[in-house]
């Protein structure tokens, strides 16, 4: 009978060295795999011919993320808001030299590259600031009593009208 409790104990010994080297070995193989790439893909992808390349990409994007907050704006609210939206297009695509085709391509491809894109957005948002800060000092240039812009400590007297 003792010889019996040695052997079993022997035995879960072993199949536990086994199971541990197996388990081991399994680590291993998964972490020395193929590792594929990157989810999101490369920061700094290179486009390829007939698509946009960052910097036009950026600059036709800021233009039509305009046109789409209009849109949305409803500021064409009693005329025929596609045929507003589809001139505003087409204002942008004779202003920047692109075709809607290389748009929608380009379009295409940097949403295909979500690491580039989210730089590209950001490149957006900033120049969309950029425009709202000259937009801000043009109306501040010659707009006295504009409280928006005014410096600091120059509040304008109020009307005694």
């Amino acid at each position: 009978m003792l010889a019996n409790a040695f052997r079993s104990t022997a035995e879960r010994t072993r199949r536990r060295a086994t199971r541990d080297r197996l388990g081991a070995v399994l680590l291993l193989v998964g972490l020395a795999g193929c590792s594929p790439e990157p989810v999101g893909g490369e920061a700094t992808p290179l486009p390829p011919q007939g698509v946009l390349g960052r910097e036009e990409f950026v600059r036709v994007m800021t233009e039509v993320q305009l046109i789409e907050a209009v849109a949305d704006k409803r500021i064409y609210r009693n005329d025929n808001e596609r045929q507003r939206l589809a001139e505003a297009y087409n204002d942008v695509w004779a202003r920047t030299g692109v075709s809607a085709a290389t748009f929608d391509s380009s379009y295409t491809w940097w949403w295909g590259h979500p690491e580039a894109m989210k730089g590209v957005l950001r490149d957006v948002v900033d120049a969309l600031k950029d425009m709202e800060v000259e937009s801000n000092r043009g109306d501040a240039a010659g707009a006295e009593g504009n409280l928006k812009n005014r410096v600091a400590g120059e509040t304008p007297a109020t009307s005694t009208e």
